[in-house]
């Protein structure tokens, strides 16, 4: 028997109602590795694209909107009713879908207006109540009024939807009585021969390396609660948040394994839609994305995401280069700097990126080697890119990060080497700190992937 499922995450609709598209929004649209006026355009494609496939149902993990406004949850709810009426939709909310610091945003001019209309927690059952609730076998209400539900997929699969905004404790997770219930309904689908399959919208652990995805992106408790979720027998989590596309796995002290595959965001690069097959108890992943989707004409979504974080990068750069210091300081404070951090990092900042923005991988050898005393790189390494601009590696870098590398290369690659000693640097300059000892084992692993093909692999 075969059962094919279909995962996505992070779709923060964002209304085009909320904007004029004026230079407040493009502050905003460009400090952000995800897209907000393009989201509408990108859903619909997805969504045409994943009615006419074989899928049998369509989960979402969370984040549906931008911040929780009201206007961007009913767009967003009637695109998840279309797309209801040739497949079968279950979703779960997050905390941008009830705006947990209560200060949506709308962008009209060179203003940000905060008196935007939003849904609140305890409004979001009932509102996506036919998407999940309804179908429910069992369903378990937290302390905000936020629904974790089990449904059963087909004869074979049954899909364990958590809700995992707050644990009681200031933390994303679980409190022990809701994590009772989530150990109860593992035990029984296993007890009936289920393949279960969870899906919440937190890391239920860091992936690719812990200085990228530890901090503010998993469950509280995370060590102790994943290991009670893998000894009650979940072997299977798809989780969403970081907007990064990475397979990873957790093994308990017991020995008991989950596979995590966080799901990148729909409307940013990688814009993943994961497809799931299972087959005879076996589970397998084989991403996609939509080809094209339409945006002021045909955009081909690859091409136009990658360069929306490129921007991304580059303008923050390009600010803190230039001679416009209002220009740096606005991108700056767009990103969440404050502006008398950004005012005294910029006489470091502007004469580095200037360079920067220049310089080739030959010209970078030459002057981390003198810095280093010719400990960080070896020219034989530099040789194949050594005309190659810094701020290509700079962008495939960032790209491998969210998108999970979908071309590895070997950890004893010359690329891999070359990037290693590049961001050794900083230690061997200050080799007390821990922190700086981390970095080149951080871009190895997003250089080499990880252990799983982050596209297409069987969950073993």
């Amino acid at each position: 028997m075969k059962t094919e499922i279909t995962f996505i995450a992070d779709t923060h609709h964002f209304s085009p109602t909320l904007t004029d598209c004026g230079r407040s929004f493009q502050l905003r649209s460009g400090s952000d590795q995800k897209c907000l006026i393009e989201t509408g355009p990108i859903i619909d494609a997805a969504f045409d694209f994943i009615s006419k496939s074989s899928t049998r149902a369509v989960m979402i993990a969370g984040d549906v909107t931008d911040d929780g406004e009201k206007v961007s949850h009913e767009e967003f709810r009637e695109k998840i009713r279309k797309l209801s009426e040739t497949k079968p939709v279950y979703l779960i909310t997050a905390t941008h879908d009830w705006c947990c610091d209560r200060n949506p945003r709308a962008y009209f001019g060179k203003e940000v207006s905060k008196d935007v209309p939003y849904l609140d927690h305890n409004e979001l059952r009932d509102f996506y109540y036919d998407f999940g609730p309804k179908q429910a076998i069992s369903e378990y209400i937290t302390h905000l009024g936020l629904p974790s539900y089990v449904v059963d997929l087909s004869d074979e699969v049954r899909l364990l939807a958590i809700n995992d905004d707050q644990d009681g404790e200031g933390h994303s997770g679980y409190s022990e009585e809701h994590l009772q219930w989530i150990e109860a309904q593992i035990k029984k689908a296993n007890e009936e021969g289920k393949v279960i399959i969870g899906m919440e919208h937190h890391l239920i652990m860091p992936h690719a390396h812990p200085l990228i995805s530890a901090f503010g992106m998993t469950i509280g408790n995370r060590e102790v609660r994943a290991s009670r979720l893998a000894d009650a027998g979940l072997k299977y989590m798809f989780v969403g948040h970081s907007h990064i596309q990475r397979v990873s796995e957790f093994v308990s002290e017991k020995g008991n394994k989950i596979i995590q595959v966080n799901i990148g965001s729909l409307v940013g690069y990688p814009s993943s839609i994961v497809n799931v097959t299972v087959e005879d108890g076996k589970v397998s992943i084989d991403t996609v994305r939509v080809p094209t989707f339409e945006y002021k004409g045909t955009r081909d979504t690859e091409a136009y995401l990658k360069r929306h974080v490129c921007n991304f990068i580059d303008n923050v750069v390009i600010s803190a280069a230039g001679k416009d210091k209002k220009e740096y300081l606005d991108r700056m404070q767009a990103m969440g700097v404050k502006p008398e951090l950004a005012g005294k990092l910029r006489p470091v900042l502007r004469p580095v990126t200037k360079k920067l923005l220049k310089m080739k991988a030959g010209t970078a050898y030459k002057i981390v080697n003198a810095l280093t005393l010719g400990r960080a790189l070896d020219k034989k390494d530099v040789e194949e890119y050594k005309n190659k601009p810094v701020m290509d590696f700079v962008h495939e870098m960032i790209l491998n990060t969210v998108g999970g590398t979908p071309e590895p290369k070997s950890a004893d690659s010359a690329y891999c080497r070359l990037v290693k000693g590049v961001v050794s640097v900083p230690h061997l300059l200050v080799p007390g700190n821990k922190t700086l000892a981390q970095l080149p084992d951080v871009a190895q692993s997003i250089i080499t992937g990880g252990k799983f093909n982050n596209y297409h692999c069987e969950l073993k």
